[in-house]
């Protein structure tokens, strides 16, 4: 009996463009994250057409930020050249690099400030599953917007949102947990320009807990060189965006056990001296939404980077102090010998 044929084998020279191309779609591309899927479009001309198709990145998209499901963002996403959901993921899924200053500056023109409204989607995720989601949108073209603080609000402090992150009362190990499992995604979007980026450092830079009303303060935050600029005000040499989460105890879950709640969320931009108005911070924004760095920063790197502003920020404090003492000195100086010479002409 003549024996059947061996079924296809790849041989060395063949590899995974062999294959359909509804099965490299259905069964390999839906299983890759963002990162694997960028990189496998880097392979060969057949899979970078298979990984720009719309529907991958869409999937994508949503399953990393559920927020961006909402119909204000997909339809803005839908609107961004060059790929839409594709381009938004490359805009928002690293954090910033913050060592480096923009390599584009648009401050000297005025046409480029013009921004009518910024969205931000928000994610809070437990053990990198979501727990709270939101968007929220800021117009930025009257009056009051100029002034600081720069601070979005997405949660009420008089009403908590449940979550499903179990309360631990063991204050240290509760501490640890958020600090390891708490991660958060702040996107910025700017409506005219078809632009994003991510404001928040994922993972957090510290946990403490409130001496007066005992609620925990869980921050993120990047920070970003912005340079100086004469037209409008000098800039510290780095600006730090600051996004704070703060959950409380409250509530009990389906079976009697404590949840944290999410009790407030906001970010606010700051400079070295503490504020930023708004239209200096849309300046800053808009230069690292243009050609700000991004890299996938490690956890270690982020809260280093972050200490290291606290030291900046301690080091300028004193310098300032300083440089008040030493001219209060000479304006005491000045006046003990502007009144010493007042009596001597008096007396001679």
């Amino acid at each position: 009996m003549a024996s059947s044929p061996c079924p296809t084998k790849f041989t060395s020279h063949q590899g995974i463009t062999t294959l359909l191309p509804d099965i490299i779609e259905t069964h390999i591309l839906t299983r890759l994250d963002g990162q694997t899927l960028a990189a496998a479009a880097c392979t060969s001309s057949r899979l970078h057409s298979l990984c720009a198709q719309e529907k991958l990145w869409q999937h994508i998209c949503s399953s990393t930020w559920p927020s961006s499901n909402d119909p204000r963002v997909r339809t803005l996403v839908s609107s961004y050249p060059g790929g839409g959901h594709r381009s938004f993921f490359s805009h928002s899924f690293p954090v910033l690099d913050c060592q480096k200053q923009p390599s584009k500056h648009i401050h000297d023109d005025d046409s480029l400030l013009v921004t009518e409204q910024i969205i931000s989607a928000v994610d809070l995720y437990y053990r990198n599953d979501p727990v709270f989601s939101r968007v929220t949108e800021n117009e930025t073209v009257t009056g009051w917007f100029q002034f600081p603080p720069l601070r979005i609000d997405l949660v009420d402090a008089k009403y908590s949102v449940p979550t499903k992150i179990p309360f631990v009362s063991e204050a240290n190990i509760l501490f640890e947990e958020l600090e390891k499992n708490l991660t958060l995604s702040w996107i910025i979007i700017d409506s005219s320009r078809n632009r994003a980026v991510n404001l928040s450092s994922w993972w957090p830079v510290s946990v403490r807990q409130d001496w007066l009303t005992s609620d925990l303060h869980v921050k993120y935050a990047v920070v970003i060189a912005a340079g100086g600029n004469q037209r409008w005000g000098l800039f510290p040499a780095r600006e730090c965006m600051e996004c704070e989460v703060m959950v409380t105890p409250g509530g009990r879950g389906k079976k009697g056990e404590e949840m944290l709640c999410v009790k407030e969320v906001n970010m606010q931009m700051k400079d070295m001296e503490g504020n930023l108005s708004w239209k200096d911070g849309l300046v800053i924004l808009q230069g690292v939404m243009e050609s700000g760095k991004r890299k996938n920063g490690r956890r270690a790197e982020v809260k280093e980077r972050y200490e290291e502003l606290l030291m900046r920020k301690i080091d300028r404090k004193e310098k300032k102090e300083r440089a008040e003492r030493v001219l209060n000195n000479v304006c005491l100086a000045s006046g003990l010998v502007m009144l010493a010479a007042f009596w001597a002409f008096k007396v001679f």
